[in-house]
């Protein structure tokens, strides 16, 4: 069986048919998906869903039953540390030794690692966080939000082209999360490319260009936010004859509550004679703005079970 699974070098992960059973348990169900260089891809699903044993698998951490794992085309499980070099991860909960101050932590880990990583490098990366004032206390006084900022130093400290991220964002607070999308945009923009697992749907919907749903082991849907129909929410005064004026101009649209409907529109120059159509057929417009649908509506249609019953999105 070949090392490489992929020839599009843009592809930085790809899973193909990949499949975890415990014994009578499946928990990762035939996985097939990609995520190419510079991107950040959501992956979404309740818990139990497959989504760490997924993660793990990509890291060599678990060994697939069946199917192949790759990092830029190399299989993660036959060049184990060819594959993941260059790869930083935050796995579940953070761990780290107690007793040691956040900076010895770092230089202990990176030792046992026998990776070699100059003083200055860690105190950056300790000040990116925001933990250069706490790095000589122990870890045993830190918060959980500190521990995870503790943990992203860690996994950015050898310059990472691919980050695999499970709940980052888990204890930090709302200005440190923001500093944190900030920073990962900037990352995706310099060509890192981010696989982010977390059920912190308001801050993966700001971040993600791709979005995987997962349930039961399986993919229940992939969303590439770049290549989605546009659509344009249009609001007027008179919903009736906004949809006649839609329908006499040959468009596709959905009505919405309120007096609003969705079009299918391809660009800005047709939303501009979508807005002309519109004044013409006598429209009295009162917003019109681009339009996509709210991540978490899109969780809970994807995460149906067979009886209709839909997830928590808390999970």
């Amino acid at each position: 069986m070949p090392s490489s699974i992929n020839d599009v070098s843009d592809v930085m992960i790809e899973f193909r048919d990949v499949t975890k059973r415990y014994g009578r348990v499946t928990a990762v169900d035939h996985l097939s998906f990609h995520v190419e260089r510079g991107e950040i891809c959501g992956f979404l699903g309740p818990n139990g869903a497959g989504k760490t044993t997924s993660l793990r698998m990509l890291l060599g951490l678990v060994r697939p039953s069946s199917g192949q794992v790759a990092i830029q085309g190399i299989d993660v499980h036959t060049q184990t540390t060819q594959a993941l070099e260059g790869v930083g991860a935050i796995i579940e909960e953070s761990r780290f030794y107690p007793y040691l101050s956040g900076e010895r932590n770092l230089r202990q880990i990176l030792r046992l690692r026998g990776i070699g990583v100059q003083s200055d490098a860690i105190r950056k990366r300790l000040q990116e966080v925001g933990l250069d004032e706490v790095a000589a206390r122990k870890v045993k006084g830190y918060s959980l939000g500190m521990r995870q900022r503790l943990a992203l130093a860690l996994a950015m400290l050898q310059d990472p082209t691919i980050l695999v991220l499970d709940e980052p964002m888990n204890g930090l607070d709302p200005a440190f999360m923001r500093e944190f999308r900030m920073h990962l945009l900037a990352l995706a923009r310099s060509g890192v490319t981010i696989l982010l697992s977390s059920h912190i749907l308001s801050e993966v919907e700001q971040l993600a260009s791709r979005l995987v749903f997962i349930n039961h082991g399986q993919i229940k849907a992939v969303d590439d936010r770049h290549q989605a129909t546009p659509r344009t929410y249009v609001k007027a005064v008179d919903q009736k004859l906004l949809m006649r004026a839609l329908e006499d101009a040959g468009r596709v649209a959905q009505r919405l509550d309120n007096s609003a409907a969705v079009v299918e529109a391809s660009d800005s120059p047709d939303v501009s004679l979508l807005i002309r159509e519109l004044v013409q057929g006598g429209v009295d417009l009162l917003e019109v703005k681009p339009y996509r649908d709210n991540l978490e509506t899109q969780y809970l249609t994807h995460m149906q079970n067979a009886e209709g019953v839909q997830a928590d999105v808390g999970n």
